[in-house]
């Protein structure tokens, strides 16, 4: 008897032994998948980017009066539903949202925790958060019209695990904020925040083979003839900086692409001169009138093959840039905005880029 027990004393030893044995190889291998980059290239070669831009969403619907509003638990049901469809039929490994993410409608229902604004936020987070979905956001003019700032967006965006993005630089992506000038925008000064550089690994994660540049141009300004504000020498020279680090990282220029929400005067440029390489422009591109630094920074620089641009709602066209043997794509994406929670037929558009 005393023998049995002795066995029966070894083998629970070992099964125990066992049991820590697996527990820590799979903390091991959890360690290992931590330290995996949340973006890399499959392992046939290909990263799918979903753009899509303007959802001019907020949970609230004004009623008669200015303090008449009456909030929504979740987003548009048709502005849900495009955005579930898309990742079903699209399945991206990224998905950016390129401004005017939320439209506010009153001031009075955007203070503080109770925003109604931040709270829009947190209803589209929680799309992505529930698919397993990564994704990033630059801000539109509209994304400052709340009372709340966006850094405070972007703070409470932070929460969530499939959202790459800050207020500061985080182990895989770099954020930079810049800040405006009081005179330059209205009603308040509006900092140039969601700015970030966010490289694309390949399949074993080690290796940089792609970056994601996602720029703010900002709001409005008073002293123009066009009401809205373009990307700063500043935002310039962070691009080229974080430009040269990759390359000195990956020994080569890195290839990169660039979504921001203001179009370039440049892409106006090339579609008066050469017309639209898929599409056509119907209603404008209602340009800054600042002639931003960074196109040709980043056409002497060579890495950025393609800019996707917002804000046009209606267009969706794409034009080629070309100048002393070096050409950039230029896209507009057409808005993705349900036009109210009973609205059952808007068509609402996305732009799908292949890397």
């Amino acid at each position: 008897m005393k023998a049995l027990r002795i066995t029966v004393s070894a083998l629970v030893l070992a099964l125990f032994a066992a049991v820590m044995l697996v527990a820590f190889f799979a903390a091991c291998l959890a360690a290992r998948e931590s330290e995996r980059p949340p973006l890399v290239f499959s392992e046939d070669g290909k990263f799918t980017v979903l753009h899509l831009t303007d959802f001019h969403e907020w949970l609230g619907v004004e009623g008669e009066g200015l303090l008449n509003v009456a909030r929504r638990d979740g987003l548009k049901p048709l502005l849900e539903d495009f955005i579930v469809s898309s990742l079903d039929a699209v399945d991206p490994d990224l998905v950016v949202l390129g401004g005017d993410n939320v439209f506010p409608l009153s001031f009075w229902y955007d203070i503080g925790e109770n925003s109604i604004s931040l709270a829009t936020y947190r209803a589209i987070a929680e799309v992505f958060e529930a698919r397993s979905q990564y994704w990033t956001l630059t801000f539109g003019n509209h994304d400052s019209e709340s009372f709340m700032n966006k850094t405070d967006f972007l703070d409470a965006l932070e929460e969530y695990s499939f959202f790459i993005g800050g207020t500061e630089s985080d182990k895989w992506y770099d954020a930079k904020i810049f800040p405006a000038a009081e005179s330059d925008a209205i009603p308040v000064a509006d900092d140039y925040a969601g700015n970030f550089s966010i490289p694309i690994y390949d399949n074993s994660g080690t290796q940089i083979l792609y970056n994601v540049f996602v720029l703010d141009t900002g709001s409005y300004v008073l002293s123009a003839s066009a009401p809205y504000l373009s990307i700063t020498e500043e935002q310039t020279e962070w691009y080229l900086e974080r430009s040269l680090s990759l390359e000195a990282d990956a020994g080569s220029v890195v290839p990169a692409v660039m979504f921001t929400h203001i179009p370039f005067i440049e892409m106006q440029e090339a579609y008066e001169e050469y017309g639209a390489a898929d599409g056509s422009i119907v209603s404008g591109f209602s340009l800054s009138d600042t002639r931003s630094p960074i196109f040709e920074a980043l056409l002497e620089r060579g890495d950025v093959r393609g800019i996707f641009f917002g804000h046009e709602h209606v267009e969706d066209a794409t034009v080629i840039y070309s100048r002393d043997g070096k050409s950039v794509m230029m896209g507009l994406t057409k808005m993705a905005q349900a036009a109210s929670y009973s609205d059952l037929s808007s068509v609402m558009g996305g732009r799908v880029i292949t890397l």
